[in-house]
């Protein structure tokens, strides 16, 4: 069964089993049952090799609180506002904003009591604002370099503005100032409305990006999981069966880790710049990572919870 496949049978399932019933009810689709999940956050949490969980959930204040072991928190922080598209740089206008406590958009990420409907955790909304957490060499990562960064997204930029303003639209980065040696990762929006991973390794930048017939779809909700293990860069989109493989990979040896004082940013790629580079536009929720390659099957798991599903 191909992964589109699997992926509208899981959105059709969600939607039936979610106005069915709340915490602990078993839909039957054939011999597998399927438990509704609403436990998302601790699936994050207990899964080894954590780092680092930023939930997204904040309702009000600056800190990005980090869920994670190590507490590595960030701050929310305005951008400029950058009123045209950089056509040399591939970047588009944005007002600078980020608004809390905006609504859900991972159907398992869920407060629930006994009895009660599952209430919903919080998301925010990017436009030129970001999160930015200091430099810390476990996000590095520090070398022999094996990671996996998860998080959902819905963008909200227009087709036509894809189209008439190609950018890149940066969701997770770590990126050094520009001095020739390239360093650092990030899960992007391309130019041509693709969803990319890519590491440095010194001498360039190398990407894994989606094939041409996954453009990006605007107002969907997405799970984009990078995964390096020292030689070779994977992206999954969606995972709902991972036996299918990766949506895009690519050889790349030699990553190169950002030197302090370099943070990692959510929402955005370069706000360093005197004109900050590369927003996001849209909305961001449970960004996760881990200092190993998570399987295959875990990371078709997340997805399922993340959806409120788990298969039994």
């Amino acid at each position: 069964m191909s992964a589109a496949v699997v992926l509208l049978f899981v959105i059709g399932t969600a939607a039936i089993v979610w106005s069915a019933c709340f915490v602990g009810c078993t839909f039957h689709p054939g011999a597998a049952p399927v438990v509704e999940f609403f436990g998302f956050e601790n699936t994050l949490i207990n899964t080894p090799g954590l780092v680092a969980y930023w939930p997204l959930n904040d309702t009000s204040g600056t800190a990005a609180v980090d869920l994670g072991p190590n507490q590595f928190n960030g701050t929310y922080t305005m951008g400029p506002v950058v009123p045209t598209y950089d056509a040399a740089n591939q970047s588009d206008a944005s007002p600078g904003t980020f608004a809390l406590n905006q609504p859900n958009i991972v159907p398992g990420d869920a407060g629930t009591s006994p009895g009660t409907p599952p209430v919903l955790s919080p998301c925010v909304a990017f436009n030129g604002g970001f999160v930015s957490v200091p430099f810390h060499p476990e996000l590095g990562p520090p070398l022999p370099a094996q990671f996996t960064i998860e998080v959902w997204v819905v963008p909200n930029w227009t087709l036509n503005d894809a189209q008439t303003n190609p950018s890149f639209r940066s969701v997770v980065a770590s990126a050094a100032p520009t001095s020739g040696t390239f360093s650092g990762f990030a899960i992007l929006a391309t130019p041509a409305n693709l969803w990319a991973a890519a590491i440095g390794i010194g001498s360039q930048d190398v990407f894994a990006t989606t094939s041409s017939n996954q453009t990006i779809v605007q107002n969907s909700l997405y799970f984009l999981v990078m995964t390096y293990d020292g030689s070779t860069l994977k992206l999954w989109v969606n995972p709902a069966d991972t036996t299918q493989g990766a949506d895009a990979s690519a050889a790349a040896s030699g990553f190169v880790p950002v030197p302090s004082p370099v943070p990692l940013v959510i929402g955005t790629g370069r706000p360093d710049l005197p004109s900050p580079l590369f927003p996001f536009n849209g909305s961001i929720q449970d960004v996760a990572f881990y200092n190993v390659v998570l399987d295959d099957k875990t990371i078709e798991t997340h997805y399922m919870n993340g959806m409120s599903l788990q298969m039994t």
